[in-house]
């Protein structure tokens, strides 16, 4: 907590709002995307809007919690691959899906205007834009604008889409789990372990410079929006059982 009250105190309130209009850039295209999958049906712009905020609200404490078990993992295991891969998967992938997953568990249940199978894929991906948002503000600040500038960018169209990406998979499979019959009753904590393995192979190929090996997680994200989308021609209305 004292680390992100120094950072405000620290920064300008120009370089503030650099850093948010920054980010807002690619936010608002994955947006743009997403709300035209939703064209057909749209959801109230109300309710997007609860939902992004509520994506952003959440990075903070996250932020704080995921930021002393890395430290506490570092202090603890001798650093190497093993380290790595705790702070990949268990912190980072664990950690933010679950908190994704909780938020959309909740809420997904509360929408009445909850009448199509997308729309979980669509909550879903506005929660992850949200908490991509202020994480990439947080993240340009930290480093100051020139080195932030470039940073904020390139997370704008990797982490930002990653976050969307496992958001969508994330409230697909909690509203499948809803209105399915009894055999699709784990699915909800099926698409949260894919998130999580997703995020967790993306950042740990990152942090090891790995190059043509980020094609792992891109093919599960790949194949797991074919299973998805494969699934939304198919969809019964929601008040019909499969």
């Amino acid at each position: 907590m004292n680390f992100l009250i120094n950072l405000f105190k620290q920064s300008s309130i120009g370089s503030i709002l650099f850093f948010l209009v920054l980010s807002a850039g690619p936010t608002v295209l994955w947006l743009i995307f997403c709300l035209w999958l939703d064209k057909k049906q749209p959801e109230p712009k109300y309710q997007i809007f609860k939902t992004f905020f509520a994506g952003g609200i959440i990075t903070l404490p996250l932020l704080i919690i995921a930021g002393f078990l890395t430290v506490l993992i570092k202090n603890v295991l001798v650093a190497g691959l093993f380290n790595i891969l705790i702070i990949s998967f268990l912190i980072d992938g664990v950690v933010e899906e679950f908190a994704k997953y909780i938020v959309l568990r909740v809420a997904i249940v509360r929408f009445q205007y909850l009448d199509e199978l997308k729309d979980g894929m669509i909550y879903g991906m506005v929660l992850g834009l949200g908490f991509a948002f202020v994480e990439n503000v947080l993240y340009g600040l930290s480093v100051g604008v020139t080195t932030g500038t470039s940073l904020v960018l390139i997370r704008g169209f990797s982490t930002t889409l990653l976050h969307f990406l496992t958001g969508g998979i994330i409230g697909f499979f909690i509203v499948k789990t809803l209105v399915s019959s009894r055999k699709y009753k784990y699915f909800n904590y099926f698409g949260f372990l894919i998130a999580v393995l997703i995020h967790g192979s993306y950042n740990l190929v990152t942090r090891l410079g790995f190059t043509w090996q980020i094609i792992f997680p891109v093919l599960a994200l790949f194949l797991t929006y074919l299973y998805i989308f494969s699934n939304l021609k198919l969809a019964h209305p929601l008040n019909a059982k499969e």
